[in-house]
């Protein structure tokens, strides 16, 4: 089996900036999603460095960290953000008390397992049919709240202020991350949220919009859209992992070449397969960034996480560049004196 990924983040209806930020690591099989806090600079240099260093963990550390399990790994690289995190707010006066959520996920193909990290509120869903599971627990202030008094009411909860996150990456030195796992099996679809969507659209809704749609960037786009229809209080970001029975195509070798390129037909399957795909949604619709997974080229290894999570790729010129060029180096030769 194997995994396939999209993801999307939207500002919303209310914020004026976006302080989620959400990263695809297809050849690793890691997907992670961040809520920075602290205010618009600081949530946003959280979040992005909690993108950062997990990129950088599972890049740089990948062969070190070889002998722990995948769950392991991801951990570890949640504590290592941390870390990063926390000792730029200490040596930082702007930076001073900034922290983000994190919740990241890992498919180990091997044991067939999805592995489950996370420190604060963003949540993960396992969606199997139209049954909906939450793999993780909230710490928050009312999360705490329930697992010490289960039998308090709604009015009870009331009086607790509902934004008070209890743990979070960088607030201080050390964190404790929780780790879970799931058994993968066929079309399992995995969720990764921040609060903008959870706080707003009900797990119900959320089942039935992941179950009715084949291609996973039209489900996020709409549970984008019905969390702003709900209000769209807060930044949203949605990431969705399905697990899919067939191996991918490139992975099967195939003898045969194409007579006009040289290239086997393996190689023609990989660039189709993993072509990127990255679409600016129009101004009206909020979105900010759509990223599938499932098409997406495997980062090289000197890139940044702002490429990874924001899908910033080099693009081929325009036709308007293309002429201005040309008519730059038509000038340029006109003044260039003559060679001998």
């Amino acid at each position: 089996m194997r995994a396939v990924a999209a993801g999307l983040s939207d500002v919303g209806r209310t914020r004026e900036h976006n302080e989620d930020r959400f990263i695809l690591l297809p050849e690793f099989n890691v997907y992670v999603v961040a809520d920075g806090m602290g205010g618009h600079q600081s949530g946003e240099v959280a979040s992005r460095m909690a993108a950062s260093a997990v990129a950088a963990y599972f890049r740089c550390e990948g062969e070190r960290a070889s002998a722990m399990n995948a769950g392991q790994r991801l951990r570890d690289a949640l504590v290592d953000a941390n870390k990063k995190i926390h000792s730029r707010a200490d040596d930082s006066r702007m930076h001073r008390g900034m922290g983000t959520t994190a919740v990241a996920g890992v498919y180990s193909p091997d044991d067939r397992m999805f592995f489950v990290a996370h420190a604060g509120d963003s949540r993960c869903y396992l969606v199997r049919g139209s049954r909906i599971k939450q793999l993780t627990r909230d710490h928050s202030l009312i999360a705490e709240a329930l697992l010490e008094r289960p039998d308090l009411s709604e009015t009870d909860l009331g009086y607790l202020p509902k934004n008070v996150i209890t743990r979070a990456l960088g607030i201080s030195p050390t964190v404790e991350v929780d780790l879970g796992s799931e058994r993968a099996l066929p079309n399992d679809v995995f969720l990764l949220c921040s609060d903008g969507l959870h706080g707003l659209v009900t797990d119900e809704q959320i089942a039935e919009i992941v179950q009715k749609h084949s291609i996973l960037t039209d489900a996020c786009c709409e549970l984008v859209q019905r969390a702003n229809e709900a209000g769209g209080r807060d930044n949203i970001t949605v990431v969705l992992v399905r697990i899919e029975p067939d191996e991918a195509p490139w992975s099967r070798p195939s003898p045969m070449r194409d007579s006009a390129s040289g290239a086997s037909q393996a190689d023609v399957a990989t660039n189709l397969s993993q072509s990127e795909v990255l679409t600016e949604l129009p101004q009206g619709d909020g979105a900010t960034e759509i990223s599938e997974g499932d098409r997406e080229t495997a980062p090289p290894l000197d890139a940044t996480a702002d490429e990874i999570s924001e899908g910033d790729r080099e693009t081929a010129p325009s036709p308007e560049d293309l002429a201005a060029a040309t008519l730059q180096a038509e000038a340029d030769r006109a003044t260039d004196p003559p060679q001998e």
